[in-house]
């Protein structure tokens, strides 16, 4: 048997990127498809996690969960960030440039096409746990780790992650470890994380100890940027969070993130994390370390833009005079020979 949609409804459709069928509909789950399915329909209406937690009686939180998913895996811009409740408050100070500089264009960062696996099936997950002691007791511990019991969907994310990305057992619970101090436990999100780590290689104890000691420190950061910016996010986002590792790990100069702040206020009007990368991408490939560097540079540009108009001016001057000259000077005839 054969299905076809009926006519009647093909004018009122609505655009679906060919990715989400290509790559994710086997991958990604039936709350993560119906969140970006409303979005979808709603496009190009901004919704916030609220709406769509009323629409689909999902909780908040299981919403930013189901969201970052697509976020991480580059279907959903994450340069649309929401604009804050209140305007961005913009700190003036005495070596902020009155004009604006525009970012360099950045090389495309896009994350590749996730594999689309297939989730295991029940029988496959209880042929697993018989097979290996290893992933019983991955679930044993888990299940007493998160307080609850695993059922299918916990199953497979766990068996997906450790099977298909590679992600060693004692990783994958500091990896559950990382994701309950950020107070975020659903599933989704877990393995939307783990993803991302093997992506980043974040496959050793020490690494996996690394990446959650950034915790304490990314925590101390968004404290010290929130107070001198006025932001009252209590927490960053993911995508905020892995931007700010990426700052950190650059040994960025924190008067330079809010240099490029005030950058991004003057240009937007709202809070786009993405926006201050690019701008501290661009210093830190001009080998640019303090906001007295930025200065200098842009005094040199501009010296330099003065003396090239400034010698045009002069070369415009000569040919002024050279034909002056030679309208007024005599015609004297030669014969040729």
């Amino acid at each position: 048997m054969t299905y076809s949609v009926n006519p009647k409804y093909l004018n009122k459709g609505f655009y679906i990127p060919s990715v989400i069928v290509d790559k994710h509909l086997r991958l990604a789950s039936g709350e993560q498809i119906k969140v970006l399915l409303l979005i979808l329909r709603k496009a190009p209406e901004m919704l916030d996690e609220n709406e769509i937690a009323k629409k689909l009686k999902y909780t908040v939180s299981d919403v930013e969960d189901y969201l970052q998913y697509w976020v991480m895996m580059g279907v959903l811009d994450e340069n649309n960030e929401p604009v804050q409740d209140e305007p961005v408050k913009y700190i003036p100070k005495s070596d902020t440039p009155a004009k604006k500089e525009e970012p360099k264009p950045e090389k495309n960062n896009e994350p590749q096409p996730v594999p689309s696996y297939s989730k295991p099936s029940v029988s496959e997950i209880a042929t697993r746990i018989t097979e290996s002691k290893e992933i019983a007791n991955l679930f044993n511990e888990l299940q007493s780790k998160l307080g609850k019991t695993i059922g299918y969907d916990g199953q497979c994310t766990f068996l997906l992650l450790h099977d298909r990305y590679g992600l060693p057992t004692e990783v994958i619970f500091m990896l559950v470890d990382y994701c309950i101090q950020l107070g975020k436990t659903g599933y989704s999100y877990i393995e939307t994380v783990g993803i991302r780590w093997s992506e980043q290689e974040i496959d050793t104890i020490d690494r996996a100890a690394e990446k959650i000691a950034s915790i304490d420190v990314v925590e101390k950061f968004w404290k010290k940027f929130t107070a001198a910016t006025g932001i009252s996010n209590p927490k960053p986002t993911t995508a905020q969070r892995e931007l700010i590792e990426k700052w950190l790990s650059r040994k960025m100069n924190f008067d330079m993130i809010i240099l490029a702040y005030e950058q991004m206020s003057e240009a937007t009007g709202k809070l786009s994390f993405s926006y201050m990368d690019k701008v501290l991408d661009g210093w830190y490939n001009e080998g640019y370390k303090t906001p007295s560097d930025v200065k200098n540079a842009k005094k040199a540009k501009a010296d330099a833009s003065k003396a090239a108009r400034e010698k045009g001016k002069e070369a415009s001057y000569d040919l002024d005079k050279y034909s002056e000259k030679s309208i007024h000077k005599k015609l004297k005839y030669e014969k040729r020979n």
